[in-house]
């Protein structure tokens, strides 16, 4: 029996290694794929077989206790019957021994004044006899009262073990205790991660899809502009819409692609301003795609001019030394 509690706390205690270092690789990995979450569980199924390993050392340990305390007392009760046998037997012989020796004496005291000395030694050497019997019953008697003396001295060191086993159990509880708490903030760190893990699946959803909207919207435009430049030139003339607004957009999708500390809700914020201005842009081009072929441009060394049907001309660009936007930037 104690072998098998031996290795049973051993086992548990092999269990308790494996979870603390689950625990300490969960701490150091904030996001759990699938194959941890799968390996988390099976931690978690180790703690059951743990707690059900605690009922087993439980009842052994009760049914061992219930063994000794069941043991001690029935050695208890046969040591105190037979230390009550041998003492009373040990009065008798002594008081047998007692009459014997009363009855040599008289029968020694009577023996000189018999005749028939032949039947008195005859009766003298079996009194002898039985003297002696009773001498070595009475040796035999305290040889056994001597190891049931020895037995009684193991009771304390049995009682002692006994003391360790309660203690052993304690300490068990108090280590079920500790991985109860430690398997319930196990939970609500895995329900947390969890959370976050969707959480950020969402996100990152949202945001490729918004990725991806801009991208094609870009490509678009991009495709657009490639048909030439003078066309998108008189668009911006015509509506007052300079032409380095496509530039300052892409400049701004550019900057807002580059990396930073920015959250997910900024991020959001930038590409809805990016879809706003895009769109303006779309409506602008529109617009203008109407009136493209009623615009006359003239290249002059001052700059480029546009004139409209009513006559006026206006400045469309800066010469080429100088080619920049309204803010004053290169144009790209």
């Amino acid at each position: 029996m104690r072998a098998n509690l031996g290795t049973k706390i051993k086992q548990s205690n092999t269990l308790c290694k494996k979870f603390k270092f689950a625990l300490d690789k969960c701490v150091e990995r904030p996001k759990i794929g699938a194959i941890k979450v799968i390996q988390l569980n099976n931690y978690i199924l180790t703690i059951l077989q743990l707690a059900e390993c605690k009922q087993e050392l439980s009842r052994a340990l009760d049914e061992q206790r219930y063994i000794f305390e069941t043991e001690i007392e029935r050695l208890n009760r046969s040591n105190q019957i037979q230390c009550a046998t041998l003492d009373s037997k040990l009065a008798e012989a002594e008081k047998t021994v007692e009459e014997l020796i009363r009855d040599k004496k008289i029968l020694e005291a009577t023996l000189s004044k018999d005749t028939n000395e032949k039947e008195l030694s005859k009766e003298i050497s079996s009194l002898n006899t039985a003297l002696e019997m009773k001498s070595t019953e009475i040796r035999t008697l305290r040889h056994l009262n001597a190891k049931l003396q020895l037995k009684v001295d193991d009771i304390p060191a049995k009682e002692i073990d006994i003391s360790k086993l309660k203690h052993r159990v304690h300490e068990m509880k108090n280590l079920i205790d500790q991985k109860n708490i430690t398997e319930k903030i196990l939970r609500a760190k895995f329900e947390e991660l969890q959370r976050s893990a969707r959480n950020e699946a969402v996100v990152s959803e949202s945001v490729r899809k918004e990725n991806d909207l801009l991208r094609y919207k870009i490509e678009e435009m991009e495709s657009s502009t490639s048909e030439g430049e003078p066309s998108k030139i008189n668009h911006t003339i015509k509506y007052g819409t300079p032409v380095t607004s496509h530039l300052r957009a892409t400049r701004l999708y550019r900057s807002e692609r580059r990396p930073g500390t920015s959250t997910s809700d900024q991020s959001t914020i930038n590409s809805d301003l990016m879809t706003r201005s895009l769109v303006s842009l779309y409506q602008e081009q529109g617009r203008n795609r109407c009136t493209r072929e009623n615009i006359d441009t003239i290249y002059t060394p001052e700059g480029t001019f546009i004139a409209k049907n009513d006559g006026c001309t206006e400045r469309l660009l800066f010469d080429d030394a100088h080619d920049a936007d309204d803010e004053g930037t290169p144009r790209l």
